[in-house]
């Protein structure tokens, strides 16, 4: 009679899990680095988790920093995008105001301005104006159960016996949550651009019927510069401004004939940026992102909506710094259960420093 083994008494027996880490794909959140890179700001799971005395063990295998699992499409984006980073000093609710001049002194022609001889000039003045941008100061906090901010909890117990350190999977699961928080909100900030741009023949995302019918192009390069010029948007120092584009608008673009041959590489750019430079073309450095917009219209094809940016288009602030915190329910020290938690300010300094890349 054959002994017992694992084919024929499988419940008796478990394979050994590894200590070695595999990765999981997850996206580079290009404008969360931006906007925290702006006020030199980081979340850091590098903590004790759990109140003083009853914190949770940290026994087990070293677990792979979140960062290792990002894809990285681009290079950072340059933080001059963010026009201000400001230091609250004081809690959520604060509002700080910020003043932009606004220009209004009349026609500029030769005859609107002659001063006739003997013609006497008007005593009446013309009043200096202000625009004014407001960046208020809330309290954020995650991850999120789908209902409310809710804490992620490591048991003291499996804690203590675990192949990964506890401590380590959670404070992961901590950054790449307040990293993909950022990210969207940001995003959204620069889907409220004033205007958009769209390949010829498309005028809103439901025009599409199919898939690459409405393809990105050299021809929207040169129009989103045209738009940005026009409105007399900033550059950086180098004369250039950011795109920004979704993975399938630069597959379109890099077939375009046009761009393969006026796409510039300046090796000088790698070391602004910081990583993996692409192309300057047309007045733009290009980056890309999968974190960006993308919804299916009426007939069911993605549209895809990336962004021009030129510096001062975002407002930033921060009170007190990304942290862990610790509940104090914690069963006696039995459940650690932590959140992040951000004092935060997010806004668009003016939407016409956006410019909305859409095509399908």
């Amino acid at each position: 009679m054959p002994g017992n083994s694992r084919a024929t008494l499988p419940q008796e027996f478990y394979d050994k899990t590894s200590d070695s880490l595999l990765i999981q794909p997850q996206p580079q959140f290009l404008y969360a680095k931006m906007f925290l890179g702006a006020l030199m700001a980081s979340l850091n799971t590098d903590v004790v988790m759990g109140l003083t005395g009853r914190e949770a063990p940290s026994a087990g295998a070293g677990y792979s920093a979140f960062s290792s699992d990002q894809l990285q499409l681009a290079s950072d984006l340059p933080s001059a995008l963010v026009g201000a980073a400001i230091d609250f000093k004081g809690a959520p609710g604060n509002t700080v105001r910020i003043n932009r001049p606004a220009y209004a002194t009349g026609t500029p022609t030769e005859a609107t301005r002659r001063i006739a001889s003997g013609a006497s000039i008007s005593t009446s003045a013309i009043a200096s104006k202000s625009e004014q941008s407001t960046l208020t100061l809330f309290r954020y906090g995650g991850p999120y159960d789908g209902a409310a901010v809710a804490p992620l909890a490591i048991e003291s117990f499996d804690a203590s016996m675990g192949v990964h350190s506890q401590p380590a999977i959670v404070g992961n699961s901590l950054k790449q949550d307040f990293n993909k928080f950022v990210d969207a909100v940001v995003g959204s900030l620069l889907d409220l651009g004033s205007s958009a741009i769209y390949p010829k023949g498309m005028s809103a995302a439901n025009d599409a019927t199919s898939a690459d019918e409405y393809k990105f192009s050299f021809d929207m390069l040169t129009r989103l510069h045209e738009g940005a010029s026009n409105a007399n948007l900033p550059t950086l120092p180098d004369g250039n401004r950011c795109a920004v584009l979704h993975p399938t608008q630069f597959r379109q673009l890099s077939n375009d004939g046009r761009y393969q041959t006026a796409g510039a590489f300046y090796p000088e750019f790698n070391v602004l940026f910081g990583g993996s430079y692409k192309k300057t073309v047309a007045g733009l450095h290009i980056f890309e992102s999968t974190t960006l917009t993308s919804a299916a219209n009426t007939s069911g094809v993605t549209v895809y909506t990336g962004h021009v940016i030129a510096p001062g288009a975002l407002l930033a602030g921060m009170g007190r710094a990304p942290r862990v915190a610790s509940s104090t329910d914690d069963n006696y020290g039995e459940t650690v259960k932590v959140v992040w938690l951000a004092d935060l300010a997010f806004g668009l300094a003016d939407n016409r420093f956006c410019i909305k890349a859409v095509s399908a």
